[in-house]
């Protein structure tokens, strides 16, 4: 073989063995910085996981509200977490934070059954059962936190579940028997609710959830007192009497009922079948509800009001005072 191509061949041979060797070698350190990619990737997985379920969170509790169902812890396990259960406490505060920020509304702990409404054989079962525990109901219900003002039915308007009329019926009816539940000190015989009943021609049939069909207008009181109780509302307690008695049965305020009507609504609620405020009624509800004086309210209000307008003599003290604001930040920026 000539010399001169075996030379050149060499010189190839050599020039890849030389930029084989420049290449850089791949370092210890390298081997962590995947691992801190992998631990950044698994991170942003976890983020991701929980928001949807902070959004599944969502949708299920105003399912739940949509058809007047509890929002139970177990349920939210089942349906929402999974095997994600020791996540309830971070999901169960994203989504009150976005019911409170999108819908103004938050999810609120049902109270429990009142232990004197139930009968002497639940009694004897629940003291067998009776642990140190304070008992709760791991319900939740959802409640409007939008300001008094804002509640007023031209903004807030009955969801049209069925119909718009039919849910306005619905809630006239259970709010006014849960007021005359409450101000028969809390419970009510069912002779004298047959007798309200009747004083409000509702003794046999009332609206139906869709008043305006014409198959179907209204429907049996016993099926939307049914309802009721089903819902949480109310609670009917029957007891047996003696053989040859009738048994005594007793109408009460269910949990949803607690929380959904309280006495504010209720004092409204007779302002209006009274047709307005009087000092007298003002004085029976406070003595009934433990409402706040709506006199006071009004006193509140105005000394606000006198607070901000101009004494006599001063025709312009909005103006000094403004003016007086202005100049304190610039003071404060001087020094």
């Amino acid at each position: 073989m000539p010399v001169p191509q075996r030379r050149r061949r060499q010189a190839i041979q050599d020039a890849e063995d030389e930029e084989i060797q420049q290449q850089p070698r791949p370092r210890p350190g390298n081997a962590d910085s995947d691992s801190e990619g992998d631990q950044q990737m698994e991170d942003v997985g976890g983020r991701n996981e929980t928001t949807q379920m902070i959004k599944n969170l969502v949708r299920y509790a105003l399912a739940c509200e949509y058809s007047r169902t509890p929002i139970r812890r177990d349920a939210i396990k089942d349906k929402v977490l999974g095997p994600n259960g020791r996540e309830f406490k971070k999901v169960f505060a994203g989504a009150q934070k976005q019911l409170r920020a999108t819908f103004g509304m938050e999810m609120v702990d049902l109270p429990t059954r009142d232990r004197s409404l139930l009968t002497a054989e639940q009694k004897r079962k629940a003291a067998k059962s009776q642990s140190q525990k304070e008992p709760t109901s791991n319900a939740y219900v959802l409640v409007s936190i939008l300001p008094e003002a804002y509640r007023t039915p031209s903004i807030k308007p009955p969801s049209k579940v069925q119909s718009a009329d039919g849910e306005a019926s619905y809630i006239a009816l259970y709010s006014i028997i849960i007021s005359i539940i409450t101000l028969s000190g809390g419970e009510l015989s069912d002779p004298r609710l047959r007798r309200h009943l009747t004083r409000l021609n509702a003794a046999e049939n009332m609206p139906s959830m869709n008043p305006n069909d014409e198959t179907s207008p209204s429907e049996k009181t016993e099926i939307v007192l049914q309802r009721m109780i089903k819902q949480g509302y109310l609670v009917k307690v029957v007891e047996a009497k003696g053989a040859g008695d009738d048994d005594s049965t007793t109408w009460h305020i269910g949990p949803r009922g607690k929380v959904e009507v309280g006495v504010e609504s209720i004092a409204a609620v007779v302002r209006t079948v009274y047709g307005g405020s009087t000092d007298e009624l003002e004085k029976k509800l406070q003595t009934s509800l433990k409402v706040k004086d709506r006199k006071l309210d009004v006193l509140e209000a105005v000394g606000e009001e006198e607070e901000g307008a101009p004494p006599e003599g001063d025709p312009e003290p909005r103006r000094r005072r403004g003016a007086r604001r202005q100049t304190e930040p610039k003071d404060e920026d001087s020094e």
